[in-house]
C-alpha cells in the first residue's frame, strides 16, 4: 500500500514539475495521499519488530518521513500557482516540485531495499541494507 501510493503521488509530482497536470488538482490527490500515510506511518511507529531489525524499522520509517515532506513541498507548489501576485512564467513552483518529486523518489527507492533486506533477513544473520550487503545478496543469489 505504501509503496503504490509514493509510486502514484511521485508519478503526479513529476507530472506537475512537467507541466502536465492542474496544480488545483494535483493538490487534493497529495493532500489525501498525504493524510494515507500519515496513517500508515502511525501504524509502523506502534509494529513491533525484533531487537536486530529496529535500525532498518527505524530507518524505513524515516524514509517514509522524508516521502511525506516531499509531499508537503509539492503541496506548497500548488499553493504558489494560487497567488494572485505571481507573474505567469514564474519557475519557483517547478522548484518545489523538482525537490518534492527527488524526495519522494529517493525515499520510496531506499524503503524498497530495505524492505528487500527485511524479506531476505533469518534470525542470527546481520541486518544490513548496505550497497556492500546487497552486492553480497546479488552474488550469492
Amino acid at each position: 500500500m505504501i509503496d503504490l501510493e509514493l509510486a502514484t503521488l511521485g508519478d503526479l509530482v513529476d507530472s506537475l514539475r512537467r507541466r502536465d497536470a492542474d496544480p488545483d488538482e494535483a493538490l487534493i490527490d497529495l493532500q489525501a495521499g498525504e493524510e494515507k500515510l500519515d496513517v500508515a506511518a502511525e501504524t509502523l511507529r506502534e509494529m513491533l519488530a525484533p531487537e536486530e531489525l529496529h535500525a532498518l524499522h527505524a530507518e524505513y520509517e524515516g524514509s517514509l518521513e522524508r516521502a511525506i515532506r516531499g509531499i508537503v513541498t509539492a503541496e506548497r507548489g500548488c499553493g504558489i500557482t494560487r497567488l494572485p501576485y505571481r507573474p505567469p512564467d514564474d519557475d519557483e513552483p517547478l522548484i518545489y516540485w523538482k525537490r518534492g518529486h527527488l524526495n519522494i523518489l529517493h525515499a520510496r527507492l531506499r524503503m524498497q531495499e530495505v524492505v528487500a533486506t527485511l524479506l531476505t533477513w533469518e534470525p542470527g544473520m546481520p541486518a544490513e541494507a548496505t550497497v556492500a550487503a546487497r552486492l553480497g545478496r546479488a552474488r550469492e543469489g
